[in-house]
């Protein structure tokens, strides 16, 4: 050890008391490094070790960038170490936040984190840094899957062949969504022993799983056609989140544990009762293909299959946009049972004050749609926070107020109508500048995102919560009317407050 380590120890022992607080720190529901400012981790919390898959002996002494991590950049690029948000605050005393960064997890995959960081100072001067992550793994798949979801439902509305449209597919789900290799499969001519093949008809991202060094006697074993032909007899969708635990090696699932796949998910394509193909998708991570995933490329397939047989069929595609509009916007409640509905009941809401206000249909319909995506960004929040009936703390109740910006982010990936983006990002914002996230005032809240506040704080008080029973509606009517005109918009009041005197309810 030279001169340069030990003096770096000796800073960081230290200041080992200024940041030693255990019980504090296991608290939080955030992962917690605190870092020296020589770069070695000092003390990490329990949460820390479950997100990073490490124990505290992996983790406590080594310095932030070191290799162990293998950090990514959203892009997969490798992280440099200079790159890391702890570095970042150190070297610029500035804070470095929300970055997002992947690691790879021992048997589960690739995990994402949103991270921060910002020095530490005492009257000596900097002392450190802390280091804040929270898992989004979920709302990346989210993303990745709005997003392809956006790019078929283009690929759709063209006049591609329909070979053409499987290749397209295959491509969008690999480029945009993210996942390591699609590929598309049809039933073959059948065997003297009800054996039938399965034909590749189109496929991206790693085909030399399906093709390279493998022979047609060894084809079924090490390339998981068996898996995908179940699919095809039964017509039923078939997962494994499981590829990177040791059981069930059949060899195509070592061989995929070789290419670094994490999952797999066949789907069949159904032409009414017809069976069209099957699309098989693996993902680099373990259970990439969790309930919400599963049904929102199951809609993909209904969509497709529409696409397939009415390739300029606008109106089929737009009842199946919609109705993955919806599946997107419950994904949020999933996991929040005590807002089951509030979505769903905002955009109702939302949609009749629009009516009442004489706006256009079209417009009508942009606000319920909106109403059920509002509150997207939610995925993002711990569960325990969401559900915990308790007083939340500062830094927590700070991850909520940032669901309007999460929630904005993934719609805008996923080229969703402005106003829609706009409405998850504003639904908080008040006239007179008193709301969140951006603190905006008057009409520099659009439209829509004024009616969907009315509509939101209406549900939300008349519903019960963890924290508090539901209030009735006369208490909700009255908090709107005496905001009317300075927090929340006049017009939409006053017809709020007319759906209501003539009986509407939820």
């Amino acid at each position: 050890m030279n001169m340069a380590d030990v003096d770096a120890k000796a800073s960081d022992a230290a200041s080992w008391d200024i940041f030693r607080s255990d019980a504090f720190m296991d608290s939080l529901s955030e992962g917690i490094l605190l870092v020296g400012r020589s770069g070695r981790i000092l003390r990490c919390n329990a949460t820390a070790l479950e997100l990073l898959g490490v124990s505290r002996d992996d983790i406590e002494g080594r310095s932030i960038s070191d290799p162990l991590w293998g950090a990514v950049h959203e892009d997969g690029s490798l992280l440099q170490a200079s790159e890391f948000p702890a570095s970042v605050a150190l070297r610029t005393g500035q804070p470095c936040l929300d970055m997002i960064i992947g690691i790879d997890i021992p048997g589960d995959g690739r995990r994402w984190l949103t991270t921060s960081s910002q020095v530490i100072t005492t009257e000596d001067g900097m002392v450190g840094a802390n280091c804040s992550f929270v898992n989004v793994t979920a709302t990346m798949a989210m993303r990745r899957a709005l997003s392809t979801f956006t790019y078929l439902s283009n690929v759709i509305t063209s006049a591609l062949p329909p070979e053409d449209l499987l290749v397209d597919l295959c491509h969008g789900i690999v480029d945009i969504g993210g996942y390591a290799l699609a590929w598309v499969g049809s039933r073959g001519a059948v065997g003297s022993e009800g054996e039938f093949d399965v034909s590749i008809v189109a496929a991206a991202g790693r085909i030399d799983f399906l093709e390279e060094g493998v022979s047609s006697s060894q084809r079924r074993d090490l390339t998981g056609i068996d898996f995908t032909a179940r699919a095809m007899e039964t017509r039923q969708i078939q997962v494994a989140n499981d590829l990177a635990r040791r059981i069930n090696d059949e060899p195509w699932r070592i061989r995929a544990r070789d290419f670094g796949f994490g999952s797999v998910l066949a789907l069949p394509i159904l032409v009414g009762d017809d069976l069209l193909a099957v699309l098989t998708v693996y993902g680099r991570e373990a259970s990439a293909f969790d309930g919400p995933s599963e049904e929102l490329l199951t809609k993909f397939a209904a969509a497709f299959s529409l696409g397939m047989v009415h390739a300029r069929d606008i109106a089929k595609l737009a009842e199946s946009f919609d109705a993955t509009m919806a599946v997107i916007g419950k994904m949020s409640e999933i996991r929040d049972p005590w807002t089951a509905g509030h979505q769903h009941n905002v955009a109702n809401l939302g949609s009749a004050i629009a009516e009442r206000m004489g706006l256009e249909p079209n417009l009508a319909d942009i606000i319920h749609k909106a109403g059920d995506t509002h509150d997207i960004g939610k995925f993002s929040v711990p569960t325990e926070i969401l559900t915990r009936p308790g007083r939340l703390e500062p830094e927590e109740f700070a991850l909520i107020r940032r669901h309007p910006i999460v929630g904005g982010a993934i719609l805008a990936d996923a080229g969703v109508p402005q106003p829609i983006i706009d409405v998850a990002m504003q639904h908080h914002e008040r006239l007179d500048g008193s709301g969140y996230p951006a603190g905006l005032v008057g009409e520099a809240i659009c439209l829509p995102a004024r009616i969907i506040a009315v509509a939101d704080v209406i549900e939300a008080m008349t519903h019960h919560r963890p924290y508090r029973p539901g209030f009735a509606v006369e208490v909700a009517l009255d908090e709107i009317t005496k905001g009317s005109g300075t927090i929340y918009d006049a017009a939409a009041v006053a017809a709020c407050l007319e759906l209501f005197a003539d009986g509407f309810s939820f």
